[in-house]
């Protein structure tokens, strides 16, 4: 897991860009490498995880071809790949997986990426047609962010990079699509000048500067999966993702919540150690209904693992509140669980751990596969109908918004925090969120899949875990998002995972052994913080300040910030609707700063 940065440009001026904002992304050495023309300048910041000798250092040069290489993230069949290179007769400098990228693109080209499997985000400068290739994983798990100027185009792993030393006034599209879903869609940031490479995209820099992006994932066509025994297919799929997760030349740990998901993860793990305990993590608060570290205690104990439940005091846990914050790189506000229990496990001295993020999208562990056809029978009813609080109770201006039948749109607008009433208050714009259309494979099960895996997944929750472990020094994998098994659990049908009768009853019936039954018997709980009542009271000063640096930056009215602030403080809204606004205050404020004192 590293830090990437690129700078390209046509005219032979490739100016350098500040690694020093990427040094938590990699503490463990720093490299830059431009190129004979000028053309591109290659900055790298490193966290060793595999191949910790100097030839694993980047950026990476191919002798034969003279391609250079940036690479972020991990490539879980690399020892896979090399085998099938054997033909090839490659002089091996090193055993990394960026080595087995760089070489495995001379083979390939662009043919690699329907080879590799694992979280990626990487640049190649092919050397012989001087330009540059770029390509994003398929779900996205790894950030990659550009900026075209000029005659050419900068990227690196974080927006911070590309915005250091630069001025960019923040779009009033970005602001009202950050505020509607609590992060920053892809395809609206709040800069507008800085873009995302979307997941499962390559992007193709050519010597002129001309910019192609295409797809490469997911595939057009896919057979639809009746497997009469599918539970066991998904466990022999996941047994193998954990496997893979587990290569590192770093002990790799597990966060262990006491959810299923973290619970089966830790399981496989500690079953694919042997006689090695498995080092696993939990966060406890004084708060017993927010405390789930007994039932990870009884896993912990099954398995036999190096056990670590960590108490985190509220003066603690408020004082992490205000440091992730401070360290978004993107504004979001459901970052700081993440943030708090990879700043204790990264302080214990592990630079791998392994999450159970991705089952829930992929098995059914929301209420939008619940409540997402339902809503598509209230969405055919006329909006001014639905407005009808004696109708629909406190629900029916809400429900006034329900986008069109489209089960996406749907299933995404649960999550939504500003209502198109606060937006137009406001002043500010009210535009669709833009989603992926889904395979043509899907059945609403999938289709709901797809649209938690591409829209809240990827754009909050994968992000989220990324800048907040990042931010520690800290490498999160997560085996649920190995590609096969994605696809599988997309190719199922919808009568072969729901009938189990429960949410993730597939999953369940595939690991059952595994687990004690109290941790399947018991609701989904979640990882949460007294938020509501922290703004009352010790964080008040702190939200008191991000709210000011709305006002005095113009963001939005005095009168706007007002109206939002006593209707929290007379419980009228979730807390989540001001917090969207404290998030952006500070945020903004720290963009400034980073750019020149004089515009």
């Amino acid at each position: 897991m590293c830090g990437i940065a690129a700078s390209f440009s046509s005219a032979g001026t490739a100016t350098a860009l500040d690694l020093k904002t990427l040094d938590h992304r990699g503490p463990d050495g720093r490299g830059e490498w431009v190129s004979p023309d000028g053309r591109l300048w290659f900055g790298h910041t490193r966290l060793a995880i595999v191949d910790l000798s100097a030839t694993g250092a980047q950026p990476m040069c191919d002798a034969e071809s003279g391609n250079v290489i940036v690479f972020n993230g991990e490539i879980y069949n690399h020892a896979e790949l090399r085998e099938q290179m054997r033909e090839a007769k490659i002089a091996w400098v090193g055993s990394s997986d960026t080595e087995t990228l760089l070489v495995g693109f001379r083979l390939w080209g662009e043919a690699l990426l329907q080879r590799v499997r694992g979280m990626f985000a990487f640049a190649i400068y092919e050397a012989k047609e001087k330009r540059l290739f770029v390509a994003r994983d398929p779900l996205g798990i790894k950030p990659l962010y550009f900026h075209a100027c000029g005659h050419g185009v900068r990227l690196a792993s974080e927006m911070r990079t590309l915005m250091e030393g630069q001025y960019f006034d923040c779009s009033r599209e970005g602001i009202s699509a950050f505020l509607q879903w609590g992060s920053c869609p892809e395809a609206a940031l709040l800069f507008p000048e800085i873009k995302t490479l979307a997941a499962g995209h390559r992007m193709i820099v050519e010597t002129t500067g001309a910019i192609d992006i295409r797809r490469f994932w997911p595939p057009q066509t896919f057979p639809v999966n009746r497997d009469a025994d599918a539970p066991a297919q998904i466990r022999a799929l996941l047994e193998r993702s954990v496997r893979e997760h587990l290569v590192a030349d770093v002990p790799v740990a597990a966060f262990l919540s006491g959810g299923i998901d973290s619970s089966v993860v830790t399981a496989l793990a500690s079953r694919e150690m042997g006689g090695t305990a498995l080092q696993t993590f939990s966060i406890g608060f004084p708060h017993a209904q927010f405390d789930e570290t007994d039932i990870a205690a009884q896993v912990a104990k099954r398995y036999r693992t190096d056990h670590h439940r960590i108490e985190v005091s509220d003066e603690e846990a408020i004082g992490f509140v205000q440091e992730a914050v401070e360290n978004l790189d993107a504004p979001s506000i459901d970052a700081i669980n993440t943030f708090i229990v990879s700043r204790k496990v990264a302080q214990c001295g592990i630079k791998v751990a392994l999450s159970g993020l991705g089952a829930d999208e992929l098995f059914g562990g929301y209420p939008s596969f619940r409540d997402a056809p339902r809503l598509r029978m209230l969405a055919r009813i006329p909006a001014p109908l639905r407005r009808l609080t004696g109708a629909f109770g406190k629900a029916g201006s809400r429900l006034a918004d329900l986008p069109s039948g489209d089960l996406i749109s749907l299933a995404v607008w649960r999550r939504r925090l500003w209502s198109d009433a606060m937006l137009r208050d406001a002043g500010l714009p009210i535009s669709e969120l833009q989603t992926d259309a889904p395979p043509p494979w899907c059945d609403d099960f999938a289709t709901i899949s797809w649209a938690e895996l591409t829209v809240y997944m990827r754009q909050m929750l994968l992000r989220d875990s990324d800048q907040m472990s990042m931010a520690s020094s800290l490498e999160l994998r997560v085996p649920f998002l190995d590609i096969r098994l994605v696809e599988y659990a997309l190719s199922l049908p919808a009568k072969v995972k729901t009938r189990y009768g429960m949410p993730k009853g597939i999953l369940i019936e595939a690991c059952r052994d595994l687990l004690p039954e109290q941790v399947y018997n018991r609701p989904k709980m979640g990882f949460s913080l007294p938020m509501d009542t922290w703004m009352r009271g010790p964080l008040q000063a702190f939200a008191n300040s991000g709210l000011d640096e709305i006002e005095t930056r113009h963001l939005l009215s005095p009168d706007t910030v007002g109206k939002i602030r006593q209707r929290f403080e007379r419980r009228a809204i979730h807390w989540t609707r001001l917090w969207s606004l404290v998030v952006l205050g500070h945020y903004v404020r720290k963009c400034a700063s980073s750019a020149p004192s004089t515009r």
